[in-house]
C-alpha cells in the first residue's frame, strides 16, 4: 500500500515498515524522506488519520529542514556551517593556527588548524574530535547512571561509539556491551541519558516487557517524553 501525505512542497509519498512494535512511529528526515512505522495489522484508516492529524507537524519538519538544507551535514566542515551538540546549535568556524585544537563555546564550534586549505584534514579532525569528546562524554553518563543497575548484579558493560542508521543505542548480553549511535551526541543531556538507562536495564531484562517498563518508569518517569523528542525532533544522522 502506497501513502501519502499533502505537504507545504507538494504530495509526498510515505515509506510505511510493519515492525513489531507497540505503537505508531512517524518520522521525517532531512532528506524529506518519511517514514512510517507500524505493528502488523494496523488498519488502513487508522494510519490515513494520523498522516491527516500529523500534516501540521509534517510541514513543520519540512519547512525546518529546508531552511537549514546543508547546515548539519558533518560530510563537509566549513566556516559558516553548524552542528548541533548535546542539544545546542553551534556555528562552526576555521581558524588558522600553528597547532590544531577544537574548542567549544555556548555559540561556536572553533577548529584551530595549520591546515585551512586542506578540506579532507578539516574534516578528519573533526570527525577524531566528535568520537573522542562523544565517547568520553557518554562513558561519564554511564558511570553515573550505571549504580541504577549495578546493584541487581549486573556488570559495567563495555562501550563502543559507532555510526548507526535507525537505532540510538544497542547492547550486546553475551559480550557485555553497549553501543551507542555517533549521532547521539547531538541530543540534550536528558534524551543521552534515556537511552542510556535503556540499554543498562537490557542487562536485566532483555525485552520490553512489563519488568522492564516497571524498572524504567520508577528510574526515569518522564522516559516518554525523552523518547518523544529523540523520535520526533531529532532525527538520525543518516
Amino acid at each position: 500500500m502506497v501513502y501519502q501525505i499533502n505537504t507545504v512542497f507538494g504530495t509526498v509519498p510515505v515509506s510505511v515498515f510493519v515492525k513489531e512494535i507497540k505503537s505508531i512511529r512517524l518520522k521525517v528526515f532531512p532528506s524529506g524522506e518519511i517514514r512510517l512505522s507500524a505493528p502488523p495489522g494496523t488498519p488502513d484508516h487508522f494510519i490515513r488519520d494520523l498522516l491527516e492529524k500529523k500534516r501540521s507537524w509534517v510541514n513543520k519538519q519540512l519547512e525546518c529542514f529546508k531552511q537549514t538544507e546543508g547546515i548539519e551535514k558533518e560530510d563537509t566542515i566549513r566556516t559558516g556551517t553548524s552542528t548541533r551538540i548535546l542539544g545546542r546549535q553551534l556555528v562552526i568556524k576555521i581558524v588558522e593556527e600553528r597547532q590544531k585544537r577544537i574548542v567549544r563555546d555556548d555559540l561556536k564550534l572553533l577548529i584551530y588548524t595549520p591546515n585551512v586549505n586542506d578540506q579532507e584534514d578539516i574534516d578528519r579532525q573533526f570527525i577524531n574530535w566528535w568520537q573522542k569528546n562523544s565517547k568520553q562524554y557518554f562513558q561519564q553518563q554511564i558511570a553515573r547512571i550505571f549504580p541504577i543497575v549495578e546493584k541487581h548484579g549486573v556488570a559495567k558493560p563495555e562501550l563502543v561509539v559507532r555510526r548507526m542508521q535507525t537505532l540510538w543505542g544497542s547492547c550486546s548480553r553475551k559480550k557485555g556491551i553497549v553501543n551507542l549511535n555517533y549521532y547521539l551526541y547531538k541530543a540534550p543531556v536528558a534524551c543521552i541519558e534515556y537511552v542510556i538507562l535503556h540499554e543498562l536495564i537490557h542487562f536485566l531484562y532483555p525485552r520490553h516487557d512489563r519488568n522492564f517498563l516497571d524498572f524504567l518508569t520508577i528510574h526515569m518517569p518522564d522516559w516518554e517524553e525523552r523518547k518523544r523528542l529523540l523520535d520526533f525532533e531529532i532525527v538520525l544522522g543518516v
